[in-house]
């Protein structure tokens, strides 16, 4: 077993890369498995006197490190998406165990402000950090996220990557057809946004991107998030409306760019119903 604790940056032009010419933009090591290429950005961690320092290079230029406000400090930090030239990241601060902020960059991934507070997190049964954050296919911008607030958890959506948000309108009527009574902000649609890893399979939330506006999730109506009375709703106006679909949890897929989604229950027993 070999264990890789220093890990250094080296840069050089590919037509005349040797050892005299590599510059080195850290004096120091940087922390390993910590370098991330995506899109024009380079990120790359850092951690003195304890503390982990975050730098980023824009189209391959000078690393500079990321400026969170002066009141922040984070112990952590995921970058979420870098589309149309800005970084989305999520940061644990220093007095946050279980959730996450939310904060949006300039388009050279430098300065941050913040998005959305106190985002619900878990790990994963390897260990890995799950923030309740999800990312619509098929539009850029468009995002749910699970709030924590007062010790309840609510969904939220942004279709403008995080300027703003609000709660989920709950659908007008239920299954059957019977009239819903909720009032917003004291009840609202709430969603779980676990993502399943098997691409062949739906997670409890599914949306694509050769069906754009379609998305299919679980979830509850209420004044808070539950793992009880959990039902499946889907919108086709990109989460501006929902309507009830089963009251059992189901998969779901989408065939032939979202004209068809096909269902099946959550079962052991074998399936005998497409819906």
């Amino acid at each position: 077993v070999v264990l890789i604790t220093n890990s250094q940056y080296l840069t050089c032009r590919m037509h005349n890369c040797t050892e005299a010419n590599r510059h080195k933009p850290f004096p120091g090591y940087i922390d390993p498995d910590s370098l991330i290429v995506q899109d024009d950005y380079v990120f790359v961690q850092l951690t003195s006197g304890g503390r982990p320092h975050y730098y980023v290079s824009y189209r391959r230029n000078t690393f500079a490190q990321m400026k969170l406000p002066k009141y922040a400090l984070p112990k952590d930090m995921h970058v979420i998406s870098t589309d149309e030239n800005q970084v989305f990241a999520a940061v644990q601060e220093w007095n946050q165990n279980d959730t996450y902020n939310l904060y949006i960059s300039d388009t050279r991934g430098v300065y941050f402000t913040l998005a959305l507070e106190n985002v619900q997190s878990s790990r994963g049964p390897e260990g890995n950090i799950m923030i309740d954050l999800y990312e619509v296919a098929g539009i850029k911008g468009m995002f749910l996220a699970n709030k924590k607030i007062d010790n309840q958890v609510k969904t939220f959506i942004t279709y403008n990557k995080g300027r703003d948000w609000r709660l989920l309108q709950a659908p007008d009527t239920d299954l059957r057809g019977d009239p819903v009574h909720c009032l917003l902000p004291y009840c609202s649609l709430h969603l779980h946004l676990k993502v399943s890893e098997n691409p062949y399979t739906s997670g409890i939330i599914a949306s694509r991107d050769t069906a754009p506006s379609i998305i299919v999730a679980s979830g509850n109506i209420g004044s808070e998030l539950s793992d009880s009375d959990i039902s499946m709703f889907v919108s086709s106006d990109a989460g501006n409306t929902w309507r009830q679909i089963f009251e059992e949890e189901h998969s779901v897929l989408y065939l032939d760019q979202g004209g068809v989604l096909v269902a099946m229950k959550h079962t052991s027993l074998p399936i005998r119903h497409l819906w």
